[in-house]
């Protein structure tokens, strides 16, 4: 297995389980407020974590039964739009982003070595590593905690 991957599990980890507790302590009233019409609550940036959990799951899964995965890109506002999260009780989603993220840690320990180099396809963009894609996803989450920082609080 990669240290590469070893590590990311071990910082997702890390990082879920620094943030679960600081997302608990948010108020679902505080949650669920939009700062303008065009951001998203924090509710909803959550929820666009959890559709990145969901999305990655199966890339992880697809790509290490596959020579190559060719996977469709997913429209994130539409899905935050579709999934209405602001009406969603707060510590549910917090919980499943949490767990999710706990069953992706052990999905990633797991993908064998052989697996790691396998070229993925997601919509339009230029092919990529399963290993690129492990690594991305947890960057892509730090993004949008460290923005979110700034509304939660320590």
């Amino acid at each position: 297995m990669s240290n590469s991957v070893t590590s990311t599990a071990d910082q997702l980890e890390q990082t879920i389980n620094e943030w679960r507790g600081r997302l608990l302590d948010v108020s679902p009233a505080d949650a669920h407020v939009k700062p303008s019409p065009e951001r998203w609550s924090i509710s909803e940036v959550m929820g666009h974590l959890v559709d990145s959990a969901c999305n990655n799951h199966q890339r992880f899964v697809r790509a290490q039964a596959a020579d190559s995965l060719q996977f469709p890109k997913y429209d994130q506002n539409a899905w935050v739009a579709e999934a209405n999260y602001r009406e969603l009780e707060w510590t549910s989603l917090v919980e499943l982003w949490y767990h999710y993220n706990r069953l992706l840690a052990v999905v990633i320990r797991n993908i064998p070595e052989s697996s790691l180099a396998v070229p993925c396809t997601i919509g339009n963009y230029d092919p990529c590593t399963l290993e690129f894609l492990v690594t991305d996803y947890l960057d892509h989450m730090n993004h949008h905690l460290r923005i979110l920082a700034e509304r939660v609080g320590p």
